[in-house]
């Protein structure tokens, strides 16, 4: 092969991946495995649900599915990545054939970028402990769901739009043109990282407002009295 030339599928084509070995499980095989993981979280979800403080309704049961999923996603795959992202692109692990999938995405991921490691490193550890805080708010009827809840999505929502932000600055050179690679990786994955959020945001600052005015009025007709 002559010098210059790619040795990798990814963009920009003369990314640096010198230690870059071909994944062992195909498309079909990722996708098999990352649903199969998400069924088995929301499982252990029904499981708590089942077992929660008193009976959740269904919007209370979904977002307790969604932060379980979050736990689970930003501790298990994107701490991975967290912990050995310079040697990700030729590691021969499940979760490094899941990374080197996505990357057709995002190549930033195999590169060792550093926003992309900075920003993961801070999600893996901050967004994945408050979004289980924010399970437990939910099963244990607990005060600290909403600041929890609030916290959790205003951190993804940020993250998630710094991070599609900067590849746009850049003129998407991280990303496979192809429509499946844009469209279905990069911006439909993504984008459920900020339509989700930025919904249980807003409906946690609105129960934090409602309960505020409560408590001020409260403390207005205690103090008239």
């Amino acid at each position: 092969m002559s010098a210059g030339q790619a040795t990798h599928p990814y963009y920009p084509r003369d990314a640096a991946l010198p230690h870059y070995a071909p994944s062992t499980l195909d498309i079909y095989g990722a996708f098999a495995v990352l649903g199969g993981a998400i069924a088995a979280v929301g499982l252990l979800s029904v499981v708590l649900i089942a077992r929660a403080q008193k009976r959740l309704s269904c919007k209370d049961k979904a977002v307790v599915v969604w932060m379980m999923v979050c736990v689970g996603i930003h501790m298990v795959l994107e701490g991975y990545f967290s912990f050995n992202h310079k040697r990700l692109a030729g590691m021969d692990t499940v979760l490094a054939d899941l990374w080197r999938e996505y990357a057709h995405g995002d190549s930033r991921y195999l590169t060792s970028d550093p926003f992309t490691v900075i920003m993961e490193g801070i999600t893996a550890v901050f967004d994945g402990s408050m979004a289980a805080v924010a399970a437990y708010g939910i099963l244990a009827d607990s005060p600290v769901r909403h600041p929890a809840q609030l916290v959790t999505s205003l951190a993804q929502l940020y993250g998630n739009v710094l991070y599609m932000g900067i590849n746009f600055m850049e003129g998407f050179r991280h990303t496979n043109p192809h429509p499946f690679y844009f469209y279905g990786y990069f911006v439909l994955m993504n984008a459920v990282w900020i339509v989700v959020p930025a919904n249980l945001a807003y409906d946690s600052f609105r129960s934090i407002y409602r309960g505020m005015l409560i408590a001020q009025r409260a403390t207005v007709v205690k103090k008239a009295n």
